[in-house]
């Protein structure tokens, strides 16, 4: 899930300065479920930019998805035409797929911190950095790269005290924890595997994936 967090208010409306006619734009997928992109969070939006003229509210089911944006500001096409600034309350994905489909004027209203891991509502988690070198095999489903604060790929650094991080002194160190995991399914073996430094080619921008049609 792509965890986002709400820009300063007054920021945004510097940034749809000399727009009058606006429409709020909400996610009701990741964003929702930050509570930074949802229902409530567009009707604050408008709140916000009650000196002006809100046009029309929309929460798009995944705005990032261009064929799904597409069709869902259909159904604000008489109030999109008149529409001077879009403010995108998605992640930087979403908000640049509804300024191509739209051709529009859009504000991003929140920040992209990470892709994360969901453990409830509002708890999420970094567990991957995407540097397309994944070890995850040899490290009992843990990535040193991201867990790790030095992103140290072959066992811990020499800061380790006891079982803790040097960094971040109240977390266990991920190469103890991975230790202990591969200990307790006796796979130690793979401890021992040197990991070469990451081949950032496989983690350039901006990254595509296009299938080929057969």
């Amino acid at each position: 899930m792509i965890v986002t967090r709400k820009k300063d208010p007054e920021t945004v409306k510097e940034y749809a300065s000399g727009a009058d006619k606006i429409i709020i734009v909400g996610c009701s997928e990741c964003a929702a479920v930050c509570r930074t992109g949802g229902s409530e969070q567009v009707r604050e939006m408008a709140d916000v930019f009650a000196d002006r003229k809100v046009l029309a509210t929309i929460s798009i089911e995944s705005p990032c998805d261009k064929r799904v944006s597409a069709r869902d500001f259909k159904r604000i096409e008489e109030e999109l035409s008149g529409a001077e600034a879009l403010i995108a309350l998605t992640c930087g994905s979403g908000a640049q797929a509804i300024a191509e489909v739209t051709g529009k004027r859009v504000v991003a209203a929140l920040d992209t911190d990470f892709v994360g891991m969901v453990e409830r509502l509002g708890r999420f988690f970094e567990r991957c950095s995407h540097c397309g070198d994944r070890i995850l095999n040899e490290t009992a489903l843990l990535c040193p790269v991201t867990l790790c604060p030095k992103g140290v790929r072959n066992g811990p650094c020499e800061g380790m005290r006891g079982s803790r991080c040097e960094v971040y002194e109240d977390r266990d160190c991920v190469w103890h924890t991975i230790y202990s995991r591969l200990e307790e399914r006796g796979e130690l073996d793979g401890f021992t595997a040197y990991h070469g430094p990451v081949d950032w080619t496989e983690c350039h921008s901006p990254k595509e994936a296009v299938w080929e049609r057969s």
